[in-house]
């Protein structure tokens, strides 16, 4: 049985496919989003929501993309 690839190894191989830069700058763009409708956000739970999101986000980028770690 082959072993699995760790996720670390899975976004090393993928890091130069230009797909996998498409969906990083993907995840970008809606956190940026994001910040912006937390501006205009008209209350508490509207902003706890946003919040979820950007961390969301946050933790995607933390674990995809290499240039962050």
């Amino acid at each position: 049985m082959i072993p699995r690839p760790t996720l670390e190894q899975s976004v090393l191989a993928l890091s130069d496919r230009d797909e996998y830069k498409v969906i990083l700058q993907y995840i970008r763009d809606e956190r940026e989003r994001f910040f912006g409708d937390m501006r205009q956000a008209a209350t508490s739970d509207d902003v706890m929501k946003i919040a979820g999101s950007i961390a969301t986000a946050d933790e995607l980028l933390g674990m995809l993309d290499l240039n962050r770690q």
